[in-house]
């Protein structure tokens, strides 16, 4: 039963492996990445498989924990972790497993993600409108002009 309001509020280093980015390691589909050096809390996610930045931590939750909700969650969180734990323009890698979690029952999180990847997508069907009717303006512009 999806049920937003019911979740377990949990630290990152209990439900997650995390560890500095090792250059040249190829990193699995659904790590989360959050930059901890000259950082403003930026937070990824890997859709593909790829070598990650070593100034990034990369973070892979447990078995049993959907990984696109996982990285909604951090996006929620960052901000407030970042004021807690960040360091002038830097954060602790040891730190990163302090950053607060909230576990919904896995049926809440997959209805999670799925919403918001429905809500990236509608995004960039509207980004691509607007590209394309900014290539209009352009070249009708340049028509009128000539």
């Amino acid at each position: 039963m999806i049920d937003l309001n019911t979740y377990e509020e949990v630290k990152l280093e209990d439900v997650a492996e995390y560890a500095r980015a090792k250059k040249g390691k190829v990193y699995p589909v659904g790590t989360s990445t959050i930059q901890i050096s000259a950082t403003r809390g930026q937070i990824g996610y890997l859709t593909e498989p790829r070598d990650i930045e070593t100034k990034h931590v990369a973070i892979v939750p447990q078995a049993g924990i959907n990984p696109k909700y996982f990285n909604i969650v951090m996006q929620k969180n960052v901000e407030e972790f970042i004021y807690k734990y960040g360091s002038g323009l830097n954060i602790q890698e040891k730190d990163v497993g302090k950053f607060p979690i909230q576990l919904h029952n896995s049926e809440t999180q997959d209805a999670i993600a799925k919403a918001f990847g429905y809500t990236e997508i509608q995004e960039q069907i509207a980004q691509q409108e607007i590209d394309s009717l900014k290539e209009l303006k352009n070249t009708l512009l340049n028509k009128m002009m000539c």
